[in-house]
């Protein structure tokens, strides 16, 4: 039957998040729940249970990491955090001591104990009448089903299955898969139950993917695979559109994304300060479709693509070196011509990966990560080198080192350049003459050291937020030491002085790049300390682009000058705080 013969049908939710979403519905039933096998262990298997338990809570841990690394490309601070709260909790007693104490106790195998005992845990927070409870309870289970699909695995919606241009109905919506979801695969979501203040429904508003609630599967089962309109502002779901209904909301559309591109247009491409101070601001990159919002949002270059992330659950040291260069070299050809910073796999320690073949490290943070594995690995470092290398003539291509600590592992990375160059071009190809190499700063030792760095580099990278982490020895994924990872601290910006008053005597540039790069406050402080490059999500672009052009670097002088004076976070944080209020000439409105 031909849609136009359909009849237009329309139904009444909640809306959880803004937005029009118009695609096919993908109805996921409910997977079927499939038995967890149970069995008796004798007492001299219980140690084999739990490594195999251990190895499901790494594995999970390692999920969880690239979640927030795919949440990063949105700039979605909140989102991350939420995804924080997930990883923090496999530290819990419940889920560590307590389940291998039950396995050692109960005698059975590994998936039963851990259903048993989550169960249980279950219905003691299913007791709880308020909606923190609730929202408790949710993340619960979405951790426990995680952990339970490395112990036995089982089927399982999986985004990357999910036809694109499609609405996603799902009974409750938990926030991995909301995490998960790509906006230009899943245009939106519809659910049976969820709140407004539940984890999902915050990393959805943060992605921008309009989402409705409170409607039931029976309403939408006979309709898999229809066309239908989701309008995330007044809760309403049009199932079979007719063609008038269907131009209108296309054309809603068309308008909201023009305006919104109306103002990232008004900007010029090239950002130079109120006095005249030319300013690059450029992306950070994490997979093929930020590529996409290049153009749209302005960017003046790639300061950062994040390589390891354009493998999103694959294994690399499966992923041939054939493979690498073609994927690389569709971000050469989708940048366009415009420079870009390619950095080396950084994985390894609190990285996650799929790729670590040893056991789990006390202390990942300050593990076998970036430089320290890949020289531990060169048969993957040189896999990767050759593919990049074999890409050098074909556009402003620069390769970036990650976490670098001692200037030995840059005088070892470099030889392998070299060595990779000469054996591909006795190979027969050719390659780049002088490649730009440069170095991430993102641990003390490097910027203590940035003069000799600086030296041995074509550019540096200041990574802010490894680099408050190990400065203030404050893991920026713990709750309890949140108040400790503080981008204010005097430390942290008298750090980032000294590397750039160090590699201006080397005439070698510095960008930097983390979440301080697009954070109002200060930006202008960072310019006042030297900073000319600043490189960030795509989205953040035009509102970083908007602060640089009202401010004047001479009229910094002064203000950079008294807050360097300050010592301690919070008197920092305070003169900012009120600066900011007078520093720009007026105020910005938020895009």
């Amino acid at each position: 039957m031909s849609r136009e013969m359909l009849e237009e049908t329309l139904l009444k939710g909640t809306q959880m998040s803004e937005g029009i979403a118009i695609g096919k519905l993908h109805y996921n039933q409910e997977l079927r729940k499939e038995v967890t096998p149970e069995s008796s262990i004798r007492q001299s298997g219980v140690e084999k249970e739990i490594r195999k338990y251990r190895r499901a809570i790494l594995s999970s841990r390692e999920d969880l990491q690239n979640v927030q690394h795919f949440l990063a490309k949105e700039g979605a601070t909140e989102a991350i955090s939420i995804i924080d709260t997930h990883i923090r909790m496999l530290d819990d007693p419940l889920i560590t001591t307590v389940v291998e104490a039950e396995i050692r106790r109960q005698l059975k195998n590994t998936e039963t104990v851990f259903r048993s005992v989550m169960t249980d845990y279950e219905k003691e927070f299913s007791k709880g009448k308020n909606s923190l409870f609730k929202q408790r309870l949710i993340d619960v289970k979405d951790l426990s089903k995680r952990i339970l699909r490395h112990l036995h695995p089982r089927e399982s919606l999986k985004t990357e299955d999910i036809p694109k241009n499609s609405i996603v109905f799902v009974r409750e919506l938990t926030p991995s898969i909301a995490a998960q979801a790509s906006r230009w695969q899943i245009q939106g979501f519809i659910t049976e139950i969820g709140g407004k203040t539940s984890h999902a429904a915050l990393i959805a508003r943060s992605k921008r993917i309009p989402y409705i609630a409170h409607i039931s599967h029976h309403l939408l089962c006979s309709h898999k695979g229809s066309l239908i309109i989701l309008d995330g502002k007044t809760g309403l779901i049009i199932i079979n559109p007719s063609d008038a209904t269907l131009e209108k909301y296309e054309k809603k559309r068309k308008d909201a994304n023009r305006k919104e591109k109306k103002k990232v247009y008004a900007l010029n491409r090239e950002t130079k300060t109120a006095d005249g101070v030319k300013v690059e601001v450029l992306a950070n990159i994490e997979n093929l479709s930020d590529l996409d919002l290049l153009a749209p949002y302005a960017a003046e270059g790639i300061g950062l693509c994040r390589s390891e992330c354009l493998f999103f659950d694959k294994k690399f040291h499966t992923f041939s070196e054939d493979d690498q260069f073609m994927l690389y070299q569709q971000v050469m050809e989708k940048s366009k011509g415009m420079p870009i910073v390619f950095r080396i796999l950084d994985v390894g320690g609190d990285k996650g990966n799929n790729m670590s073949q040893y056991d789990p490290e006390t202390n990942p943070a300050l593990g076998c990560r970036g430089i320290r594995f890949l020289l531990r690995n060169r048969d993957i470092f040189a896999k990767q080198l050759r593919a990049f290398l074999r890409l050098s003539l074909d556009g402003d291509l620069r390769v970036l080192l990650p976490m670098i600590s001692d200037l030995e592992e840059l005088y070892l990375a470099k030889k392998m350049l070299q060595a990779t160059a000469f054996q591909l071009r006795s190979e027969g190809y050719e390659i780049a003459d002088d490649i730009p190499i440069g170095c991430m700063i993102e641990v003390p030792s490097a910027a203590y050291m940035s003069h000799a760095i600086a030296r041995e580099c074509d550019f540096l990278s200041i990574g802010t937020n490894d680099l408050i982490q190990y400065t203030l020895a404050a893991d920026r994924a713990m709750e309890e030491v949140n108040g400790y990872n503080r981008s204010t601290h005097p430390s942290i910006f008298r750090m980032i002085l000294h590397i750039i008053q160090e590699a201006k005597d080397q005439n070698t540039p510095v960008n930097l790049c983390g979440e301080m790069a697009s954070d109002p406050q200060l930006i202008p402080f960072l310019l006042g300390l030297g900073i000319r490059k600043f490189s960030c999500v795509p989205r953040r672009i035009p509102e970083v682009k908007e602060y640089v052009a009202k401010l004047s670097i001479e009229k910094l002088k002064s203000f950079t000058e008294k807050a360097l004076d300050l010592e301690t976070a919070c008197e920092l944080e305070a003169f900012l705080q009120q600066a900011s209020k007078s520093i720009y000439n007026e105020k910005i409105k938020s895009l």
